[in-house]
């Protein structure tokens, strides 16, 4: 198994993506899964130039880092205040630029998440969601990419959480390319999936599993930290991926390995001294960031290794 990490690292210290991806220069990380969340006010326009521009633009700083693109994340974006509305194709579109975006750097493998709303119940939240994946699979087919429902944790709206309700969705849309992605940090984070737990999740998703979110917590919080930061059993992880015969990628979404004042959901605030407002240790240095993300891949290297199943 390989092991690969997310444009996220950087997100607090540069605005552009190309500029995130810039930093893994030098860094171990060779593969790397592209958060385009950042990118709605492009994919958003309906413009097809500023899709392909940004697909050059990232190209260029993927051979300058020399890193490989393996994996993506779309726009989080909710697309039902009513079904067929403006913003739900608005929406959809992003999704599908994002997509285009993929094509164009040879990634097939995209997180999409499901979309909610927080006066649905379960029985709306499940029948919109299949025309909602159901609106994207002819871009999904015209550009053979899989899109991955991911689990999710405790917020306002009903959502999947669980392996077993991912598992029924994906039985039901019976398509080829669709699968799921397990985010171990909002398994932990939802109780009743961290019940169930990391092991019986996985294999309750079974062939469905094509992506991975790796990160801690300590059940209070999101808080995007690395492993043995928190109170996740990775024994549990490790057998659960290597019993349903995984074949992705380790992939890190721990970029709170250090964190910045700007990561949420809360800031770090600035001190006032006789007048005057201090920011010398406000945030960790770019520097000493890039140390962070280097022992992340230590870190990584390690589970991997434990299991016998690191692959440069």
């Amino acid at each position: 198994m390989k092991l690969s990490t997310s444009t996220g690292d950087f997100s607090c210290y540069f605005d552009s993506v190309s500029d995130k991806v810039k930093q893994f220069k030098r860094l171990p990380f060779k593969y790397i899964n592209l958060e385009q969340t950042g990118n709605i006010p492009l994919l958003f326009n309906g413009d097809d130039y500023a899709v392909d521009a940004l697909a050059d633009e990232l190209k260029e700083a993927a051979e300058y880092a020399g890193i490989s693109y393996v994996l993506s994340h779309a726009p989080c974006l909710d697309a039902y205040s009513e079904l067929n509305d403006e913003h739900y194709w608005s929406v959809i579109n992003a999704i599908k630029r994002s997509m285009h975006v993929c094509h164009a750097l040879g990634i097939n493998r995209i997180v999409v998440h499901a979309s909610s709303n927080k006066d649905f119940d379960y029985k709306t939240f499940y029948n919109l969601n299949k025309k909602f994946y159901g609106d994207l699979i002819p871009t999904m087919e015209n550009l053979n990419i899989t899109a991955m429902v991911e689990n999710m944790h405790i917020r306002p709206c009903v959502e999947f959480s669980t392996g077993a309700e991912m598992r029924e969705f994906l039985d039901e849309m019976n398509h080829p390319l669709l699968g799921a992605c397990w985010d171990t940090a909002h398994c932990n984070l939802n109780p009743t999936a961290r019940e169930i737990g990391q092991y019986n999740n996985i294999i309750a998703l079974g062939k469905y599993l094509k992506a991975l979110h790796i990160s801690d917590n300590l059940e209070r919080g999101h808080q995007h930290s690395w492993p043995f930061a928190g109170n996740i059993n990775f024994d549990e992880v490790m057998q659960g991926l290597i019993d349903v015969d995984y074949d992705g990628y380790f992939n890190f979404e721990a970029s709170y390995t250090l964190l910045h004042q700007n990561n949420p959901p809360r800031s770090r605030k600035p001190f006032e001294h006789n007048g005057e407002t201090i920011t010398k240790l406000i945030n960790p240095s770019v520097e000493l960031k890039k140390k962070a993300v280097e022992l992340l891949y230590e870190v990584g290297k390690h589970i991997l290794n434990t299991y016998d199943c690191f692959e440069e």
